[in-house]
């Protein structure tokens, strides 16, 4: 009866059922260039690679259509000011719609290498679609690359390629990631 059971739990019952930290976490997901999402009501911007979405300000629809079409966690860079002028708890409302809510708080000023490592932490405890957003996308864009570059090890081009299809698209944002990059290569 043993053999049986040690026979069920080695040739049918997955690996990561029984190891729960041995599934694959986002972290370890392939990328590949983002593309347009047409159709999801209430989120601008929206781009999708994999399990990956990238954004504008979502609204309180926005984030509901988001959460019936599978996103798990919502992490959201705008800084402290821009979420005061947010006409809803974006925090209170995605935890109501059950989905995990977290904070990265990037401006053009303070975008580093700290904040690609904050996202590395959420993206290797994350297994689900997540949304990344800002105001625009264009510092979510930025942010990606600098986490490419630097967690991936794409070569700077690739990371900035790969951030533009994410919402990179300001030229002085797009030189400042090319900054961060280039000045990681130096250290």
């Amino acid at each position: 009866m043993r053999r049986l059971l040690y026979a069920w739990l080695v040739f049918i019952v997955p690996a990561s059922f029984l190891m729960p930290g041995c599934s694959e976490s986002l972290n370890d997901a392939r990328v590949s260039h983002a593309e347009p999402v047409q159709g999801w009501k209430g989120i601008k911007n929206l781009a999708r690679d994999g399990d990956f979405y990238f954004a504008g300000q979502p609204t309180s629809d926005g984030l509901r259509v988001a959460k019936t079409n599978g996103v798990e966690v919502v992490v959201n860079i705008r800084g402290d000011r821009e979420i005061a002028e947010t006409d809803f708890d974006e925090s209170e409302l995605v935890d109501h719609l059950g989905m995990k809510y977290v904070r990265i708080p990037v401006t053009p000023d303070s975008l580093g290498l700290d904040d690609a490592d904050a996202l590395k932490n959420v993206l290797s405890a994350t297994r689900g679609p997540i949304l990344i957003h800002c105001a625009s996308s264009n510092r979510v864009g930025a942010l990606w690359a600098v986490y490419l570059h630097r967690h991936r090890l794409l070569a700077i081009d690739d990371a900035i390629e790969l951030g533009r299809s994410a919402g990179l698209r300001s030229d002085k944002l797009i030189a400042l990631t090319r900054g961060i990059l280039e000045t990681q290569v130096e250290d």
